[in-house]
């Protein structure tokens, strides 16, 4: 009989169910799983479900066994992973981990769910949300010099290189390493850290609720 995998990327688990497993003995053994591996899935964010078998109902009764189990965030897709999805709401979603050589280019918000590895390149006219490990370049803000408002977001810095407008930056700091934002202030990238109401907020005005 097959069995339910997990697949992890960034701060995500992929939740993999065989779709010749029933419902009811899927609840068991997902419990028992979720239970067994408490300690590595406390240290994610979000989970996301992969079956087209089961009901509505019974995804979302799993759902709710998950979260009252640890505390992780559904993440409810319809695109394959490690694909970029373009959302009406003003931003670009990427699931997955981004490798050397890997670049993505967006007219407006860039939101990445996953880890930049060195060599990686992400370019944005507006701004940048990288949820997981930053070792790449990010440009934000790249419609223009003078734009002020763009910035960056990095939750775990392992020396990126940031560019804002023509203003660039070279992040070696190891005092301040997670939860970063980069702005551009009177010409210069300045950091300061930030917490998760702010990000929430910042989120929140281009459509976006993950955290």
């Amino acid at each position: 009989m097959e069995k339910i995998k997990l697949n992890i990327s960034g701060n995500l688990v992929g939740i993999k169910i065989p779709s010749t497993v029933v419902f009811e003995i899927t609840e068991v053994e997902l419990k028992h799983i979720v239970i067994k591996n408490y300690k590595l899935l406390k240290t994610l964010k979000f989970y996301n479900i992969i079956n087209s078998n089961f009901s509505e109902n019974q995804i979302l009764q799993l759902e709710k066994m998950i979260e009252a189990t640890v505390s992780l965030k559904s993440l409810k897709k319809n695109d394959k992973p490690n694909k970029v999805t373009e959302k009406k709401v003003g931003y670009k979603f990427h699931y997955g981990n981004l490798r050397s050589g890997e670049k993505i280019n967006s007219d407006t918000n860039v939101v990445i769910l996953g880890n930049l590895n060195p060599g990686s390149y992400v370019q944005s006219k507006k701004n940048i949300f990288v949820y997981g490990k930053a070792h790449g370049t990010l440009h934000a803000g790249c419609e223009m010099n003078r734009c002020q408002t763009s910035f960056v977001y990095v939750e775990e810095a392992e020396y990126p290189k940031v560019r804002i407008g023509k203003a660039q930056l070279m992040y070696d700091d190891k005092e301040v390493e997670k939860n970063i934002m980069f702005e551009k202030k009177m010409g210069k990238i300045v950091i300061k850290k930030v917490d998760k109401n702010q990000i929430k907020e910042l989120m929140k005005k281009i459509g976006v609720d993950l955290i």
